[in-house]
C-alpha cells in the first residue's frame, strides 16, 4: 500500500491512483486538495499568509461548486 500526503490517502498502485484521479468529481477534487492543505499546515509549509489564501481559494470553489450543482 502506498501513501501520499503523510498517509491521509492510500492506493494499493499507482495506475489504481491514476484511474481514480481520471474519475474524480468536484467535490473528490476540492476533498483532495483539502487533505493537502491539511498535510502541508501541519508539516510547517505554508507560511499563514499562504494558509489564508489557501483558505480563501478553497472557500470560492466551494460556492461556485454548490452554485454550480444547484445547492444555492
Amino acid at each position: 500500500m502506498k501513501t501520499i500526503f503523510g498517509g491521509l490517502i492510500e492506493f494499493e498502485t499507482q495506475s489504481k491512483l491514476i484511474e481514480f484521479l481520471e474519475s474524480i468529481d468536484n467535490s473528490g477534487s476540492i476533498n483532495i486538495i483539502e487533505t493537502s492543505i491539511e498535510y502541508g499546515l501541519k508539516s510547517g509549509l505554508y507560511s499563514l499568509d499562504e494558509a489564508y489564501c489557501l483558505f480563501m481559494c478553497l472557500t470560492k470553489l466551494k460556492e461556485n461548486d454548490k452554485v454550480l450543482n444547484g445547492k444555492i
